[in-house]
């Protein structure tokens, strides 16, 4: 990743183009104002709070900030607002990674119409179909790279959706996928794009009613769930989103064994000391992985220098 992104040059992308990119559209225009859900917090969808000014490069959600504090401001605030698991520098670079998406190629920045009542009461993406994973190569080879492909069957599936809102693109896209406790499916496409499929939700993995784990992200459970193999299994949480912290803690309030690994930044050890709040007999186990920002970071470092080693070795060693 580089370190070095020209801001200025972000700054010349219009908003509603990144969006577009990211699957989120316009539901009305009124002048010069887009108005979209809010897909900074979760909201009802029935009344659109996020105004975007792409002339002035400007957006406010009317709702309110989420987590980060960040209610407004230009493209990079919002992409502060909207990966506030990343650093600032990640988000710059995904922001620049985002306008680049080869698989986002969509005319970003169209004539919008007004949408349809029944459209305002929907969400963006509609499920076309799933199968195992294992299928679709892209998809395969992203699960490697993560270094969880062999932990990965019966959690994962590849899903295939398609924007609904979107009338002019009626493309299929493809992602990983797997279910939250609301009936949605949260998804991750190879390049990072993350959202879901119907409302958000937690993910939870039933297991010892007596024990939970909880973590950020479904690859740092799936690489917990590798190094540890543990007999019996605890129940697992995965957030999906640190919005959904306050869902989790409700989960594991009364759970006499709680253990917290969520991610080495300040999102993330802000979110484990509001738990330790609520729930003080809970164990932030980030430091399993301290040198690294999550668990699945850390797998990844251990099996590359593995491979190193192998390498090293040579043949028939």
């Amino acid at each position: 990743m580089s370190k070095y992104v020209n801001v200025d040059d972000l700054r010349e992308v219009p908003i509603s183009d990144f969006l577009a990119r990211l699957g989120h559209h316009p539901v009305r225009r009124s002048g010069k104002e887009l108005f979209y859900h809010s897909m900074l917090r979760e909201t009802r969808q029935d009344t659109p709070s996020l105004t975007v000014w792409d002339e002035g490069g400007k957006w406010l959600d009317r709702g309110g900030p989420n987590v980060t504090g960040i209610q407004g401001g230009g493209i990079v605030q919002l992409g502060l607002a909207y990966w506030p698991q990343l650093s600032f520098v990640e988000v710059l670079n995904k922001i620049k990674e985002t306008c680049d998406m080869q698989v986002a190629m969509i005319p970003a920045y169209k004539p919008v119409q007004l949408a349809t009542e029944q459209e305002q009461k929907g969400y963006a993406f509609e499920l076309v179909r799933t199968q195992p994973i294992g299928r679709k190569f892209v998809l395969t080879k992203y699960l490697e790279e993560r270094g969880v492909l062999d932990v990965a069957h019966g959690h994962l599936h590849e899903i295939y959706y398609r924007n609904r809102l979107d009338n002019e693109n009626k493309n299929t896209f493809y992602a990983i996928g797997w279910k939250n406790d609301q009936a949605g499916w949260e998804f991750t496409n190879a390049k990072g794009f993350k959202s879901s499929i119907g409302k958000k939700g937690i993910s939870v993995v039933p297991g010892n009613p007596d024990h939970a784990v909880l973590f950020e992200g479904y690859m740092d459970y799936l690489s917990w769930l590798k190094v540890n193999r543990p007999d019996p299994a605890p129940t697992a949480i995965v957030l999906n989103s640190i919005v959904q912290l306050k869902n989790a803690i409700e989960r594991v309030k009364n759970v006499p064994i709680v253990d917290v690994y969520f991610d080495n930044d300040d999102p993330g050890r802000n979110c484990a000391q509001r738990l330790i709040e609520a729930i003080p007999h809970a164990k932030d186990r980030s430091g399993v992985y301290g040198a690294y920002k999550d668990y699945n970071d850390m797998l990844r470092a251990v099996l590359n220098e593995q491979e190193i080693q192998h390498q090293r070795a040579g043949p028939g060693r």
